[in-house]
């Protein structure tokens, strides 16, 4: 099944893996391409006509059903990644007018409300969540780079819930730039189920992916 998405998230993992999200307007939802064996690597950002970048309109062949996986990532689709094209892209003043155009109000709009607090960090337990992608407009922003050189995040929703030193896992260094911003686009997202040791339980954490300021 063909879909045209528009590319809102790139993110480096371990080694040379990646995961990308993108946003279907005609399902109006986010939609994250996987593989239904192992997981993609930066070379799926050069495999096609053009490269694949932030605001890239890509058109790729989905398999059925569409985004039938299990909350909170809801949005995971498996596709056939040997057939799939870049259509154009949208420039960066362009993209944050469309994350602008999608962006919820609060933080629990977007993941539900059963946010928990785990050594000052937003989580979610196991089996909880609505969805695992979206973007709300911050009313305060603020990006510093930590003592080991990695972007962080505070922000303040439209809602006037705060959150603290969220790591910024976008790929881009333009979305993670340091300074204070208000009324700016913020994407966010879930990780998969993490352990931080052996005494805790397997979590959802929340992240930024990017802060889209221009």
């Amino acid at each position: 099944m063909l879909k045209q998405i528009i590319i809102t998230g790139i993110t480096n993992m371990s080694e040379n893996f990646i995961c990308i999200s993108g946003y279907d307007k005609e399902g109006e939802k986010y939609i994250r391409p996987v593989l239904s064996q192992g997981q993609l690597t930066e070379q799926f950002l050069f495999a096609y006509n053009d490269n694949i970048q932030l605001g890239s309109i890509l058109e790729l062949d989905f398999i059925p059903p569409i985004s039938a996986s299990s909350p909170p990532h809801i949005e995971d689709t498996l596709f056939n990644q040997f057939s799939g094209r870049v259509l154009d892209k949208l420039n960066k003043k362009q993209f944050q007018e469309f994350i602008a155009s999608i962006a919820d109000r609060c933080v629990e709009d977007i993941f539900g409300y059963e946010i928990e607090l785990f050594k000052g960090q937003p989580v979610l337990p196991q089996g909880a969540g609505n969805r695992s992608l979206g973007t709300i407009i911050c009313r305060k922003c603020t990006i510093v780079i930590d003592h080991l050189g990695k972007a962080r995040c505070d922000f303040i929703d439209q809602c006037g819930n705060e959150f603290r030193h969220l790591p910024i896992t976008g790929r881009d260094e333009w979305i993670k730039k340091q300074g204070n911003y208000t009324n700016v686009p913020v994407r966010l997202s879930l990780t998969r189920l993490f352990q931080k040791d052996k005494n805790s339980e397997p979590v959802y954490w929340m992240q930024v992916s990017g802060v889209i300021a221009i």
